[in-house]
């Protein structure tokens, strides 16, 4: 009773995990569809004004690059979470199953570590031009820097889930059903 008890909890637990990060997942998609738009719109704006008025906009190809750069580090936690990095699986493969789960956890805890270092090192990077201005819409570079920090955050929250929930699905033997 006392270990069906325990499993409860574990199973409780990692559902609330899994719609942690689910949410996280969510709150990101919409923030990449806001970003996306106003990407989408300078870009056409910017094309018509240099090849059909002959007068490109020297702001749009800078807003548009740190929507990009934006858009592009926010995207990293939501294809960790839906498994849609690429990945070498092909060595992974070739072991034996039970080698194969030891494998892929191993692989989780350098993506951990990688982004944790990567946090580190966008904080750092963020704090040293802080007080720079871009050249051509003077907006204060920390603004875009700060990319770097806040996807690597969100990165290593989804792989810390992801572990959790990989290693206590193992000891308890749950099945990743149990989860949805």
């Amino acid at each position: 009773m006392y270990i069906k008890s325990d499993k409860n909890k574990i199973l409780l637990f990692l559902k609330v995990i899994n719609n942690l990060g689910n949410l996280i997942n969510r709150v990101i998609k919409n923030c990449l569809f806001i970003l996306s738009v106003p990407l989408v719109a300078i870009i056409l704006y910017s094309v018509f004004m240099r090849y059909f008025l002959n007068m490109a906009p020297r702001w749009s190809e800078e807003l548009a690059r740190y929507l990009m750069v934006w858009i592009g580090f926010l995207a990293l936690s939501v294809a960790l979470k839906e498994g849609k990095h690429i990945g070498l699986t092909i060595g992974i493969q070739k072991l034996p199953p039970v080698l194969q789960s030891y494998a892929t956890i191993i692989s989780y805890f350098f993506i951990l570590f990688f982004s944790l270092f990567v946090f580190i090192q966008g904080v750092a990077m963020t704090k040293f031009v802080f007080f720079q201005r871009s050249p051509a819409m003077f907006v204060p570079m920390w603004i875009p820097y700060s990319s770097v920090p806040v996807g690597s955050l969100l990165m290593f929250l989804q792989i810390l889930f992801i572990i959790v929930e990989k290693i206590l699905l193992a000891i308890f033997r749950i099945s990743e059903d149990k989860l949805i």
